[in-house]
Formats: C-alpha cells, sequence, structure tokens
C-alpha cells in the first residue's frame, strides 16, 4: 500500500514537472508576445517581475533591460515595456477606443468607489470634467494667497530651525505641500507645519503604497486572499490605518460641502460646489454631479497624489542642486537677480515667459532623473489589437511606458545619467550643448499624456517654481557631507511613491 502511495505521488509529481515546464516554453517560444525581445525567464513567468518589484527594485531593473534589449522589452509572459515617444503617443494619447486601465493595477479605493484616478472612462470623464474648474487658470489666480500663506510659513521654520543646526528638507517640503493640498482640498491644513511633525494620514501614505504593489503583485496570481495573511509579515494595521485616513477624511469633507461654495474660501470644493449648483437648477443630474462619497474619495486620492509628488521633486531638485554647485549658483544669481523683494515673488511672476529659464530647466531635468512618478502606469490593449513601435500587440495584454527607465535612456536623452539642466533651454541658447539638441524631449511625460493626464499640472508646476524660487532667494544652502545624505537619490527603494531618508541641509538665510 505505501509503495503504491510513494509511486502515485511520484507520478502526480511528474505529470506537474511535466505540465510546468510545458506551460514555460510555450509562454517562452509560442506565446503571441514571442516575437518581442526580452530576458528567457521574464518571458517565462512573471516571478522575477514580482521580485524586483518586491524589493523596490522594478523601474531601475526595467531600466537595464531596456539598455540590453531596446524600446520595446517583454517584461512578463502578459506585458510589453517601452520608452518611446509613439509609445506614449499610442497607449495613452486620445483615441476612439481607450486603453483602459490595468484592473491588476488600479485596485479599488478603501471605500470601493470610483475616483479620478481609478474610475472607467464614463466615470473619470465626468469626474474630470467638474473637478477641472478646481485647477482652471482663474482658480489658481484666486489661490495664490493660500499659495503665498503656505510659503511664508514654511520659511520662517526653516529660518528658525536651522539656527540649531541641519534640517531636514524632505520633510519641511512635505509638511508644506500637504499643508497646502489639506487646505485646498478639505478646507483645512493639515497643521503639519505649525507642529513641526506630520500626522497619521501623512505618515501612512508610505506604508499605504507598499500595500498597494503588494496587492498588485498577489492579484496577477489571484491571491488577493492572502492579504490578511500578508500583513501580517508586513507593516502593522496598513489597512486600518487607510481605513481611519478615509475615515476622517470623509468627515472633514462632509463638513466643507455641508458649508456649501463661500467666497471667502477658494478651495477645491468651492469651483466644483459653485459649478454644480450653478448647473443643477435644483434637478440632480447623474451624468453632470458628483455624488458625496466621490467628493470624498476623490479628496482623499488628490490631497495624496497633490501633495507627495510635489515635494518629491522639490527635495530631488534640492539634493540635484546641491551636488552640481555651478547649476546652483546660476540659478541662485537668476533668481535674486529677477526680484528686488521677496513680495515679487509670485505665481504670475514666475510664470511670465522667459522670466527664469534656467530655474524652468533645473525643474525639468531633475524630473528627468529623479521623476516623481517613476513607475509604469499599465494599460490593457482593446480587443482587435493594436501596432506599438511597429510590432502587433493583440488584445487583452498590457502595455505601458516606464518613466524611469524612458527618461533615463541613452536613446532619449546624451549623457541621460548626468545633471544637464541647460539641455532644456531654447535650442538657439548658446549654452545649449549641440549633443543636447538630439534630445527626445517629447519623451519627457511627468504628469503623463493624453486623456487622463494629470488635472493639476498648472498647481504642481505653481507650487514647484513658487516654492522653490521664494527658497533659494530666502537661503543659502549646504549638504550635510555624510555617506548616507550624499548618496541620498542613489540608494532610494521605489514602491508606488519613492522611499525617500532625510535629506539633512545647512541653511543659511541671507541678509539684505
Amino acid at each position: 500500500m505505501a509503495w503504491h502511495t510513494s509511486s502515485g505521488i511520484n507520478t502526480a509529481f511528474s505529470v506537474g514537472a511535466v505540465i510546468v515546464c510545458a506551460y514555460l516554453v510555450r509562454n517562452i517560444y509560442f506565446h503571441a508576445l514571442s516575437n518581442h525581445p526580452g530576458p528567457k525567464l521574464w518571458a517565462a513567468t512573471r516571478l522575477p517581475w514580482c521580485w524586483n518589484q518586491y524589493w523596490g527594485n522594478l523601474s531601475r531593473r526595467l531600466k537595464e533591460l531596456h539598455d540590453q534589449y531596446g524600446p520595446a522589452v517583454r517584461v512578463a509572459p502578459d506585458e510589453i515595456s517601452y520608452i518611446s515617444a509613439s509609445a506614449w503617443k499610442t497607449i495613452y494619447g486620445q483615441r476612439p477606443v481607450e486603453m483602459p486601465k490595468d484592473p491588476n493595477f488600479s485596485l479599488l479605493t478603501p471605500s470601493g468607489v470610483q475616483n479620478i484616478l481609478t474610475a472607467d472612462r464614463e466615470t473619470h470623464t465626468r469626474q474630470r470634467r467638474l473637478l477641472s474648474h478646481a485647477f482652471s487658470e482663474k482658480a489658481l489666480r484666486e489661490q495664490e494667497s493660500i499659495l503665498q500663506t503656505y510659503c511664508t510659513k514654511l520659511c520662517s521654520q526653516l529660518e528658525d530651525r536651522c539656527r540649531s543646526g541641519p534640517v531636514d528638507l524632505f520633510d519641511w517640503f512635505t509638511f508644506s505641500t500637504f499643508d497646502l493640498i489639506g487646505d485646498l482640498a478639505f478646507g483645512q491644513s493639515f497643521g503639519c507645519l505649525d507642529a513641526g511633525a506630520a500626522p497619521p494620514f501623512v505618515q501612512s501614505i508610505k506604508t499605504g503604497s507598499r500595500e498597494l504593489m503588494l496587492n498588485q503583485m498577489l492579484r496577477y496570481y489571484g491571491l488577493l486572499f492572502l492579504r490578511p495573511v500578508m500583513g501580517l509579515l508586513g507593516p502593522r494595521n496598513v489597512a486600518g490605518s487607510r481605513a481611519a485616513n478615509m475615515g476622517r477624511a470623509v468627515a472633514t469633507v462632509r463638513e466643507r460641502v455641508a458649508r456649501g461654495p463661500t467666497a471667502d474660501r477658494k478651495d477645491f470644493w468651492h469651483y466644483v460646489l459653485g459649478h454644480i449648483a450653478d448647473n443643477e437648477g435644483g434637478v440632480r443630474d447623474a451624468k453632470t454631479t458628483m455624488t458625496e462619497p466621490e467628493m470624498y474619495t476623490n479628496a482623499f486620492s488628490i490631497s495624496i497624489a497633490g501633495s507627495e509628488s510635489t515635494a518629491t521633486t522639490l527635495t530631488g531638485t534640492t539634493f540635484l542642486l546641491l551636488r552640481h554647485p555651478d547649476a546652483y549658483r546660476r540659478v541662485v544669481e537668476e533668481v535674486r537677480s529677477a526680484f528686488a523683494s521677496e513680495s515679487d515673488i509670485t505665481s504670475k511672476s514666475l510664470s511670465a515667459a522667459g522670466k527664469l529659464p534656467f530655474l524652468e530647466a533645473v525643474l525639468n531635468e531633475s524630473m528627468r532623473l529623479y521623476p516623481p512618478v517613476a513607475i509604469t502606469l499599465p494599460r490593457r490593449v482593446p480587443t482587435g489589437g493594436e501596432t506599438i513601435d511597429g510590432r502587433f500587440v493583440p488584445g487583452g495584454y498590457t502595455v505601458g511606458v516606464n518613466h524611469l527607465a524612458c527618461y533615463r535612456s541613452e536613446v532619449n536623452f546624451a549623457e541621460a545619467s548626468a545633471f544637464r539642466p541647460e539641455r532644456w533651454l531654447d535650442l538657439d541658447n548658446p549654452r545649449r550643448d549641440d549633443n543636447d539638441k538630439g534630445d527626445k524631449t517629447e519623451c519627457f511625460k511627468p504628469f503623463s499624456h493624453g486623456p487622463r493626464s494629470c488635472l493639476g499640472k498648472n498647481l504642481a508646476w505653481a507650487e514647484l517654481r513658487l516654492i522653490l524660487a521664494r527658497f533659494l532667494w530666502r537661503f543659502d544652502a549646504q549638504l550635510v557631507e555624510s555617506e548616507a545624505n550624499l548618496q541620498w537619490l542613489d540608494k532610494q527603494k521605489l514602491w508606488g511613491f519613492w522611499d525617500k531618508p532625510p535629506l539633512l541641509c545647512r541653511l543659511v538665510p541671507v541678509r539684505r
């Protein structure tokens, strides 16, 4: 009996091994995507992709694969990664039939209600149309006083704190952008700048992004039911903190919505609620309005997307400038010579054409080397398939452009690993290097591309210009020369957001 049992187990094991081997061979050589270049192991199974995702190395590894295999690489049995300008247009551009978000990536919100980041095409169009009023040029002009309030508070806090020693600029840029976006999205600040500390909502974002990446991997294999078990192995109570954060967001936005449009509060909801009231005529139309649960989840998502990425760019830009003294001296000279006083630095003066070309170039180059969204935003090829970069991809497969791999590719940018703000100056500028003139700047899409591109792009640019210009006008800065500080950018992990360590700097207020 024992012999028969052992024989049966061996037979089952052998059959299973044959099936697995046949599956792997089929994926490598006889799959619909087999004509795309890439490493055989990645074509056979998604496990290498998951391994690199788990350890926060995926985007850097994809960059290496593109360097080896070219602009289109098969990075999983069912996924192709791209880095070309034409792929941006084909995958993310305006199309009669949208390439929808990959459902494995676009997971449900904590409340289960769709927001502008997760919604299907119809819901996204409706929500974006309403929210666009909060991000219009008119709204931005009327929100200037709110932006200036938090810039002033940031500079005042930095001036007080720098007397006691080095300050962590990552923390303080984060405090300022979260306070600002909290004011605009919830009708009240998070109080980070006043407290000099982040509340639980802000602190939980890092663990929350790691949870979403983990869920993505589990979902690929139909293992989402393992989330509670995996949660025990990772940061404690991540899901609980997300639920609690969503609960706080609901309570705060409900209170703000109850007040309706207010002349003294030109936050996001002033414009959205005002537009709804103007168009409803007392009757709610599901095609033109936004439900209160949708308002709650959009406020929650906008507060994260609109603050974390801006703080990332400000911190990365400061690091890169301080590591490149010539660029730092030049941008400081440009800012300080352009304004007679700090009060002259406004969103309007900063956005004037040609006012501060090098500041603009520095921000672009920083987002190229250190993109705030450095991952792939994957899409599904619709039924009927699509030709991308000259190769046909059948419907149902996943495609996308990886920001980090695209921007750091020598195919797209000369000396792609070098910090060269001059590459973004006008072509006739004498500071432009001849090599830079071949750069494929059309590949650079830090705010994504097409109908789902970042709605808050204008606000983000206003924040970046204003905070950085006032910081450079107000302070002389120097990196603390520790090993961790000098290698600040090189060793960061990436789980949706960059896992950023402190950036310690010595600041000296400029006396005039």
